[in-house]
Order: C-alpha cells, then structure tokens, then sequence
C-alpha cells in the first residue's frame, strides 16, 4: 500500500472521460448529481442529461436510451439508487437486462454525518435480490478506476457502489487488473480467511498485520465483486483454510457475508464462518472514523474479533 489518498468518486469520473471520449454511445443521466460525472458532463453536454431530484425518472430515462442503443449511467446516492428507484432497477432495467451503468455514491460511512437517510448500508442487499445485476464494491480509487473501465466493457446492467469525496488510501495501482468476477488474494497465511471488500479492504489489511504480530497469519481477500462471487477461488482457500472472516462497510444480511456464506454452504464446504459487518442495525450520524469504532469495523476491533473468533472454536 502506498501513501497516495485518493476519492473513488474523482478516478470514476477520470475513468468514465476517458470511455466516453472512445465511445459515443455512453451517455449520462443525472438526478441533480451531476458533479459526480467530473469533466464528462463539460466535454460532452450534448450527451448528458439531468432530470433533477428525481431518481425514479432518471433510472427510466436511461433504460430508454439503453434500448435506443445508448451506454447510460446513472448515479445518486446509494439510498435514493437502491430504494427510491428499486422498482425502476426492478422493472426497467433488471427484468430486460440491459445495459445501464448504476453508480451509488456515499455508500458504507462515508455520508457520515448525514446520518442513517444518507448512511448505505442495505443498498447491496436490495439490488442483489433481483437478477441479473453484477455488483462491484471497488476498494480504492485505482480499483474504482479500473472497474469502471471493466463495468463499461461488459454488456449488461451493473451496479458500483462508491464512497463519496473524501480522499482514502489507495492500496492498488491503475496498472492492477480488474475482472469481474475475480477474487484476487493480497495476503497469504494459514489460521483464518478474510474477505473483504469496498472501504473494509484496507482495514483488514491492517488487521492481518496486527494479527501477525500475535502469531495468527491470515490469508486476505479482496473481493470487489460481490456478485459474482469468485466460487473458484473460495473452493480453492477453502480446501485448506477452515477458518472464514467476512468484513464489509454494509449490513451482514444480504451483502458479501450473505454472499460468501450461501456458496459455502451449498457447497458443504464445513468451514467455521463469521460475518463482519453492521448487524441488523441502522447507521447513525458521526465521522467515518467515529463509525467504523462505533460498529467494530476498524483495524483494530477486526483484528480482535478475528482472534476471538479462532479462539472460541479451537
């Protein structure tokens, strides 16, 4: 990991320039959030659109311009994209498979004090129960970079949360591969399984080394693709690894825990399982900082449940 901080939502607006000026078919719809589309918006406004503060429309309009042959993306917070506009996800966009861009914005704490209307920790759930959406959960600017390059190159609806302005650590580099679908493996060791993605990629980073230095070695995982989910590489760590820790900035109930947990299950995989996560709570107001401490999601409360956790079921 480098010193460089950098917001996700500046590379997603540097990434979708640069797509947009090699393919004029990708357009933009705002809801009033037009800021988040960066420079696309001042280079192309012949191809951008604002309905104003109304998601529903904004999901509609681009499900149009998606069966006219256009690459739409729409973008909001993650809130008003997932619930407000869910039956136009449902009905427009998901049931015909096509090919709109959706970008969540301010999702786990970054909202922060905007406090639990603003808070997404649900949203994942709700457009991972309905078919056909890939769902990406990028772990820092050059990931959300490369994902949306790799979200425009694939045909079909997709869904990509970010965090909001703030600068974060950036743990990849442009030059990193992204694919939907891969799993990638940052950490090797042999006591436990940690999956992660979005912003609880870094923490657990830090807390593989914190556990390091108690002598419990951990294999860590960045899976940014919520769904699908890597099945491959879950089947191969979990052949020897029996051990599995799930960590996200989103509820347990229905985001990467719930994700990881059905396969292994079905699977019969027989691993002892933990889901890392807000538990069956709303967010409240507070600093990002003040909100990873408040639900354990920090490096050193993920450090700490990861070694209770082993040592319960040794």
């Amino acid at each position: 990991m480098s010193e460089l901080k950098k917001s996700t939502r500046t590379s997603f607006a540097e990434a979708l320039l640069e797509v947009g000026e090699k393919n004029s078919n990708v357009v933009v719809v705002a809801a009033d959030s037009a800021s988040r589309y960066g420079d696309f918006v001042k280079r192309f406004p012949e191809r951008s659109f604002n309905v104003g503060i109304a998601e529903q429309t904004m999901v509609g309009v681009a499900a149009g311009l998606a069966l006219s042959g256009k690459i739409p993306a729409v973008t909001s917070y993650a809130n008003f994209l997932a619930f407000r506009a869910i039956e136009q996800v449902r009905v427009d966009v998901a049931t015909a498979n096509l090919n709109v861009k959706m970008i969540g914005t301010d999702t786990g704490f970054s909202s922060a004090w905007l406090g639990f209307t603003h808070l997404a920790l649900e949203d994942v759930a709700a457009v991972r129960a309905l078919p056909n959406i890939v769902i990406i959960d990028p772990a820092d600017a050059m990931e959300a970079y490369s994902a949306t390059k790799a979200m425009f190159d694939y045909i079909g609806p997709v869904y990509m949360r970010l965090r909001g302005r703030k600068d974060e650590p950036v743990i990849f580099t442009k030059e990193d591969k992204f694919e939907i679908g891969k799993g990638r493996v940052l950490v090797e060791g042999k006591d436990v399984l940690i999956v992660a993605c979005g912003g609880a990629l870094y923490d657990s980073l830090k807390a593989a080394e914190i556990l390091r230095l108690k002598g419990i070695y951990a294999t860590v995982v960045n899976m940014a693709t919520v769904r699908p989910v890597d099945k491959k590489l879950l089947t191969e760590l979990t052949s020897y690894l029996d051990k599995v820790v799930t960590v996200e900035h989103h509820n347990i109930t229905g985001g990467l825990g719930s994700a990881v947990a059905e396969f292994l299950a079905e699977k019969g995989s027989g691993v002892k399982f933990l889901r890392m996560g807000v538990k069956d709570r709303f967010g409240t107001a507070g600093s990002e900082e003040m909100l990873k401490r408040h639900f354990g999601l920090d490096s050193g409360a993920i450090a700490e449940t990861v070694e209770n956790f082993i040592k319960e079921i040794s």
